[in-house]
């Protein structure tokens, strides 16, 4: 017993030992050498460690790997949005200053997006986060689509995305940097060239593929029925009216506006007597206008008179568009019992007058048949310039002779508007053309035409020499496919956007670089 109390006691002895050691080290005083050692550590620590936040924030390659949306299974980078970002805000920006030549800017350059407001709820920079977003999910979704069905980018679209890639680097030398420092400098810190020419790419793949998405559906004649019934009817269908506003002001009441219109509309049968009527009307009220003026001003007045002309006649009138002028007066217009030449007079709708109105032709569409044709179009800077348009005539004239002394045929006109035509059009060939009034429409829908026939006409941008095909559909086809294959359209992206659902990363949306 006595050797194993010798153990313990050796044991306890060992702790007592440990623990006054711990004491003894706990309660020193460290040097003063010893600390300032320390300190200058601590303070290389902490400078190493902000160094390291400053380069890891710096870094575009971290911007690369740091994701800021997701859609489907593809991940999107902070410097993949950036690009988008920062076109959104450049677009914008450029938009305003070429459509005000500068006079309107939308927000300054010079101070940070978030600090500028573009409506009550949102900073110019939140409106372009979401843009952005928008449009990545958009190009994403589109390039998911394609990829699925095994679609690649065609060999004119690669060529596109080389010569936007040329661009860059002409642009980056210009400004005597590299390619890279070029696209940092404009699109953020984390775009390359690497990453600038798959952005490229998936822009240019997703443009392909949204064409073909809309060129897939084919309609017959009864499905462009239906959809001009249930959703294109209001937009595509059309009345020719007039119409002249008889308003209450200070000086008259509503009820002898209404006099003045129920006077004006008596005895009217046709358009020529309304017209007339009309003429008369709009004369005396210029002529009051001027009386007026006289009175209030102690300039004399001029000599010369300003022709007055029936501006009443309105064609083409749509039902949504007649509605905006007035829903009384639309409601009329459109209803089934109307016939050509009837008239009455109509209460506006917010009860300031009444309308005198006639109608010139009842509810119709357009279901004109239009012209395909080849085009050789000689341009005129100044059209007003007789010599530019009597040589442009020339030669317009002397390309017709060259076809007529040749084969004369619809080819070898092809073969000549490729060689002369300063339109971008493969042959000159212009399917389905409107009828725009104008003198190459007046020739063309005269009703006279017949395939082969030929043409030199002047018009107000230079000649053109025409060949005529034959006819193509009835415009309102024309016009309500057009309607019915963006509305296809749409679905269509609003399927694969729900199909390759987005989301986003807070951090890595915040980690993006400002465009300016």
């Amino acid at each position: 017993m006595s050797e194993e109390k010798d153990k313990f006691a050796k044991r306890r002895e060992e702790q007592q030992k440990k623990m006054k050691q711990l004491h003894k080290l706990q309660n020193s005083r460290i040097k003063p050498s010893t600390r300032s050692k320390l300190t200058g550590l601590l303070i290389a620590l902490v400078v190493i460690l902000v160094i390291g936040v400053i380069v890891f924030f710096e870094a575009g390659f971290v911007r690369r790997l740091t994701t800021a949306m997701k859609v489907g299974d593809e991940k999107v980078s902070t410097a993949e949005f950036d690009y988008y970002y920062s076109d959104e805000a450049i677009t914008t920006y450029n938009t305003y200053y070429q459509y005000t030549n500068g006079q309107y800017l939308p927000f300054l350059t010079t101070k940070s997006l978030k600090k500028q407001a573009y409506n009550e709820d949102q900073t110019w920079a939140d409106y372009f986060v979401e843009e952005a977003k928008k449009s990545v999910h958009n190009v994403k979704a589109l390039v998911s689509a394609a990829k699925a069905e095994g679609m690649t980018l065609s060999a004119e679209g690669q060529a596109n995305v080389d010569a936007q890639m040329t661009t860059y680097a002409a642009y980056a030398k210009q400004a005597n940097l590299t390619v890279n420092q070029y696209l940092r400098q404009s699109y953020g810190r984390g775009v390359n060239e690497k990453l600038m020419r798959q952005i490229i790419s998936d822009i240019m793949l997703a443009s392909e593929y949204s064409e073909a998405l809309k060129s897939r559906p084919e309609y017959t004649d009864e499905d462009l029925e239906a959809y001009y019934q249930s959703d294109a009817k209001e937009n595509n269908t059309y009345v020719d009216i007039r119409y002249l506003a008889f308003s209450k002001t200070d000086d008259k009441t509503l009820e002898e506006a209404k006099a003045e219109a129920d006077a004006f509309i008596e005895g009217v049968k046709t358009a020529d007597q309304y017209a007339e009527k009309a003429i008369a009307e709009l004369t005396a009220r210029a002529e009051a206008e001027d009386s007026s003026s006289e009175e209030s001003s102690s300039e004399e007045g001029s000599d010369t008179e300003t022709e007055i002309t029936d501006t009443t006649a309105r064609t083409l009138v749509s039902w949504s568009s007649l509605k905006n002028r007035d829903e009384n007066l639309a409601s009329w217009a459109f209803a089934d019992e109307r016939k050509a030449s009837d008239t009455t007079v109509v209460e506006l709708t917010d009860g300031s007058g009444y309308y005198a109105v006639f109608l010139d032709k009842t509810a119709y569409r357009q279901d004109y048949k239009t012209a395909n044709i080849r085009q050789i179009f000689i341009s005129v800077e100044d059209t007003e310039d007789t010599e530019a348009m009597e040589a442009a005539k020339t030669k317009a004239e002397g390309i017709l002779d060259e076809w007529k002394a040749g084969a004369a045929t619809e080819d070898s006109f092809a073969a000549l508007a490729d060689q002369y035509s300063e339109l971008d059009l493969e042959g000159g060939l212009q399917e389905e053309v409107s009828n725009d009034s104008d003198a190459v429409g007046e020739w063309l829908f005269d009703g006279t035409r017949k395939a082969g026939d030929t043409a030199v006409i002047a018009s107000d941008e230079g000649y053109h020499v025409i060949y005529y095909i034959g006819e193509g559909r009835e415009y309102w086809k024309i016009q309500v496919e057009a309607l019915k294959r963006n509305a296809d359209y749409s679905a269509a992206v609003d399927a694969l956007e729900e199909q390759y659902a987005a989301s986003g990363s807070s951090f890595g949306i915040w980690l993006r670089d400002e465009p300016f």
